[in-house]
């Protein structure tokens, strides 16, 4: 099984799949420019880690170490809100002479079951074009614009993914596209040269976890075939099945989200329909939802195995 993605969405998964999976790769982006990873991409011109180290976290046997790759510095100066996981891949890219070759040394360290790859070779920028025409540059700065994003790009161009990446989708039985920001993570990961001609002559079920909630700036009033389209758009018609969320959410938890200018993804199986995705659904969420919408990591890993051993 090969899964992209990207934020916290991706670990979630990951750290379900990693007992139920025998082979699982996850490729991940990097065009992140905030935080932590920023600080570091802008000072020692890295490529953004901390995508990357949640991933390994999830995946990690050396769960004792993977809380120490995990901590986070809070505290006045350079350090702070760096985690010192980040800054361990940013000192092994540079002692092995680049990003893939850090992150392969960081996934030795923590012993992890399953293999990390970033989705390009080198950092990547992205670029977003709104539904208004307007261009900015960034991941970081899309929520603070606060409007409809109609598609991106990265640069610079032509940057390939690692050759594992190509592999492993070459190998792979099942590919899953991860929940989470749809332009800001699920779209990046699958943009390194050759990712996309990989997935149009892979022939296995793309499955492509939906969003339970829109988000502001990047998906207001987007339907789960608009997110189907947006990945389309970008990376080709992989997409072949669709597991969605079903049950009731708490009103003071909708409540909440109508105040971020967040709703509900509308489901319009009919229109899937139309697309050829077969649609699932189940019961995805976390049973406690203090505050936010989550995935929980067991559930949703076994509705992606069960989907995958159907339609495999």
């Amino acid at each position: 099984m090969v899964a992209f993605g990207g934020g916290t969405g991706l670990p979630v998964l990951l750290a379900g799949l990693r007992d139920r999976v025998g082979d699982l790769t996850a490729v991940v982006t990097v065009a992140d420019d905030g935080g932590s990873s920023g600080r570091l991409r802008q000072e020692l011109g890295v490529a953004p880690p901390g995508d990357v180290r949640n991933c390994l976290v999830a995946l990690a046997g050396r769960r004792r170490l993977a809380e120490v790759f995990n901590y986070r510095f809070e505290a006045p100066g350079d350090l702070n809100d760096h985690s010192v996981g980040n800054i361990i891949i940013a000192a092994l890219s540079d002692m092995a002479g680049g990003f893939c070759e850090g992150v392969q040394q960081a996934a030795r360290f923590l012993r992890i079951k399953g293999r990390v790859f970033p989705a390009a070779m080198q950092s990547l920028t992205l670029v977003v074009r709104y539904a208004d025409g307007t261009v900015t540059r960034g991941e970081s700065v899309v929520r603070e614009v606060g409007k409809a994003v109609a598609e991106v790009a990265v640069e610079p161009e032509g940057v390939e993914a690692p050759p594992g990446v190509i592999e492993a989708i070459e190998a792979a039985d099942v590919v899953v596209l991860s929940p989470g920001s749809l332009f800001t993570s699920t779209i990046p990961a699958l943009l390194g040269v050759g990712t996309r001609e990989a997935l149009a002559d892979f022939d296995g079920p793309v499955v492509y976890v939906a969003n339970v909630m829109t988000q502001r700036g990047e998906t207001m009033g987007f339907t789960v075939s608009d997110h189907v389209r947006a990945v389309a758009h970008h990376a080709g018609p992989v997409i072949t099945d669709v597991l969605l969320h079903s049950g009731e959410l708490p009103r003071d938890l909708l409540a909440r989200y109508e105040a971020e200018e967040a709703a509900p993804v509308k489901v319009d199986r009919e229109v899937l329909g139309t697309m050829g995705v077969r649609v699932w659904e189940s019961d995805l969420l976390s049973g406690d939802l203090p505050s936010s919408v989550r995935h929980d990591p067991g559930r949703m890993a076994e509705e992606v195995c069960r989907t995958a051993l159907v339609r495999l």
